[in-house]
């Protein structure tokens, strides 16, 4: 594969796939001016049209199945990228794109003064594309040094592995230096100063195990069970076993999940668990300045009793984190953007905020959410379930919380993160060195704010809200951080009308503050909707899917997002025919298709249960506005009978 151009912005060798997801995501990349009071001829308009119909099962009715009419064929789209889309509403895609732009804009980044940042993410691109990925080099000589120096790999040292000389504990810790899962996991803290937490991980590879899973491997194989050992077999025959040797090497690994597995079903004992090593081998200081799980002294016993299964299975979890899962050559160039991207985002936030955050859309951001708090706070002094105190407390958690996006609190430490990104040491003759490298500064740059508390002992923001770079809404003390991923297509596009960023950004900006008032404030809420869901829907909708649709009690995001667009329609004196080129909608629909789409998902996806399916629907069928928009006769699938349940 060739090398990066540093003096080309753009790409131009793009196959025949690839390309009308290239000229989308070029027109959203133009400039455009302020919005106009109807859209007419937008390129972007029609290429992000043609993008929605791409989602959508347009033979079915909207009354009958909104999910399947807006989302339907979502599933079908792309399934030639590295990692599937599971949904809509996760922007990695639209983000590894943008990073893939911005690796080239050496001229931004000398103008941040970060350009020696750029030059470690070109260099690292650039051997991730040239390195031998598929099938994963799992016998790789660098791999198997490093399992031998935190534990060794019984199955493929034999007699050289001494188990009097192994710690599981120990080899675990070192797992969590490269983000891979080891027995257990580091939970490190939101917004706290210096202390740690631990939880057991649960156990398995491409799908966690369970004890019917285990109990079954006699009879009849569960998905999970095959799953796991399809992959251990893969790494094992790396190192040209027997398939005897790695028969006898899985089922081990295999009655220790079952023994764990049942052992944890069992009374679990509050016995502390010494985790001193934990701190020399992470933070090189035996003080203990967390908290642990009573259940790491459960896998203690078991692990104990199966110490050589045990370091083969820690052995093949590292194989795994490096291991780049590829299902064909074709799928690198992805892989290796999400993993430069992911890697090193501090860099490609501060490059993204830079090239993308104008004031037109700052502003236009904010008055968005000026729009959602005002249309919430008029639902909150009209629904006549609260009493006074309880409305109060609602009007003034409303008006108080605030909205910051974009710009991070503290800059000097954002940049203090971008310069560790030159700590990376590329390997020019060994990508599986260089790989390792790359995991290590991960794992590190999620690290550096307990590393240096003191020069962070001010900032109590929640990690994740002043730095990631995805669609991350997460509430602290009244501050809500809106991460760049939201700000970008299915939420929000500048050349957009209305009725769509409303229905997609409005709608998930308003869910955030109703969702945050419910769990703070308002359990009789709670009651009264699945009350009314109860009379109303259960016996036209079945028990099973009903006790799906009543874990859902808010639908005060959605209510509260439409009333904002009503008002902004009326102010900017709209047309109210205005359609979407290229979409046979009215406003009003094109808003509730908006709001579907952010939650598309694909079934095919492990870790994707039909949830989202059954919030969207029981949020559309109680919605007033919904059912008018469409003209839903009573007796339809969104519209079982007359009565909605409303509590905004």
């Amino acid at each position: 594969m060739g090398l990066l151009k540093s003096s080309f912005r753009c790409s131009i060798s793009l196959s025949s796939v690839e390309l009308p997801i290239y000229l989308l995501l070029l027109s959203f990349s133009l400039t455009f001016g302020n919005e106009q009071k109807v859209i007419r001829n937008s390129e972007t308009d029609y290429s992000h049209a043609e993008l929605v119909k791409s989602y959508m099962n347009s033979s079915v009715a909207p009354c009958d199945d909104f999910y399947e009419y807006a989302c339907g064929n979502f599933e079908n789209i792309r399934p030639d990228r590295y990692s599937r889309r599971e949904n809509l509403g996760k922007p990695g895609y639209v983000l590894d794109d943008i990073a893939k732009e911005l690796l080239h804009r050496m001229d931004l980044a000398e103008s941040l003064n970060v350009s020696r940042e750029l030059r470690v993410a070109q260099r690292f691109y650039n051997a991730c594309l040239e390195a031998d990925l598929h099938p994963f080099p799992a016998a790789d000589s660098h791999y198997l040094n490093i399992i031998r120096s935190i534990g060794g790999f019984p199955a493929v040292d034999g007699a050289a592995w001494n188990a009097s000389n192994f710690s599981w504990f120990n080899m675990s810790a070192h797992l969590t230096n490269y983000g891979a899962r080891g027995i257990y996991s580091e939970v490190l803290p939101n917004n706290g100063r210096s202390e740690v937490s631990f939880e057991v991980n649960y156990l398995g590879f491409d799908a966690p195990v369970q004890l019917d899973n285990m109990k079954k491997q006699n009879k009849n194989k569960s998905w999970a069970y095959k799953r796991n050992e399809q992959r251990m077999r893969r790494y094992l025959r790396s190192f040209n076993l027997t398939e005897a040797k790695i028969a006898e090497v899985i089922d081990g690994v295999f009655v220790f999940w079952r023994e764990a597995l049942e052992e944890e079903y069992a009374i679990r004992y509050g016995v502390p668990f010494d985790v001193t090593n934990y701190f020399e081998i992470i933070w090189n200081q035996s003080e203990k300045r967390g908290s642990f799980n009573s259940d790491l002294q459960i896998r203690d016993r078991v692990c104990i009793r199966h110490p050589e299964a045990v370091a083969n299975y820690l052995a093949m979890q590292l194989l795994y984190t490096f291991d780049s899962s590829l299902k064909d050559i074709k799928n690198q160039r992805d892989y290796c953007t999400t993993k430069m991207r992911t890697s090193m985002w501090p860099l490609f936030k501060k490059l993204h905020l830079a090239e993308n955050f104008d004031k037109e859309k700052r502003s236009e951001v904010l008055n968005i959410v000026q729009e959602v708090r005002k249309s919430l706070q008029t639902l909150v002094e009209e629904v006549t379930w609260l009493d006074s105190e309880a409305r109060k407390k609602a009007l003034f958690q409303v008006s108080a919380t605030e909205f910051h996006f974009g710009t991070p609190a503290d800059s000097s430490l954002t940049d203090q993160l971008v310069r560790e990104i030159l700590r990376l040491e590329v390997v020019d003759d060994s990508y599986a060195v260089t790989n390792m490298n790359l995991l290590r500064l991960q794992v590190d740059i999620q690290r550096f704010r307990i590393r240096h508390p003191r020069e962070d002992v001010n900032n109590t923001k929640p990690w994740k809200a002043i730095f990631g770079f995805d669609k991350n809404i997460t509430n602290d003390n009244a501050i809500v951080e809106i991460d760049a991923g939201l700000l970008e297509p299915p939420y929000y596009h500048r050349s957009w009308p209305h009725s769509l960023k409303f229905g997609s950004l409005g709608f998930t900006l308003g869910e955030h503050l109703t969702t945050f008032l419910l769990f703070s404030s308002f359990e009789k809420m709670d009651l009264i909707y699945k009350d009314c869901q109860w009379k109303t829907f259960s016996k036209h909708l079945g028990p099973k899917v009903f006790q799906q649709l009543y874990l859902y009690t808010d639908s005060g995001g959605l209510r509260s997002a439409f009333e904002a667009y009503r008002s902004r329609r009326m102010q900017t004196l709209e047309d109210p025919e205005q359609k979407m080129p290229g979409l046979d909608l009215l406003p009003d629909q094109l808003f509730f298709l908006g709001f579907a789409q952010t939650v598309c998902y694909d079934l095919r996806a492990a870790n994707w249960s039909r949830q989202p399916k059954y919030k969207l629907l029981s949020d559309l069928s109680n919605s007033e506005d919904f059912l008018q928009a469409f003209n839903c006769p009573v007796g339809s699938g969104m519209r079982p009978t007359n009565q909605t349940c409303q509590v905004w």
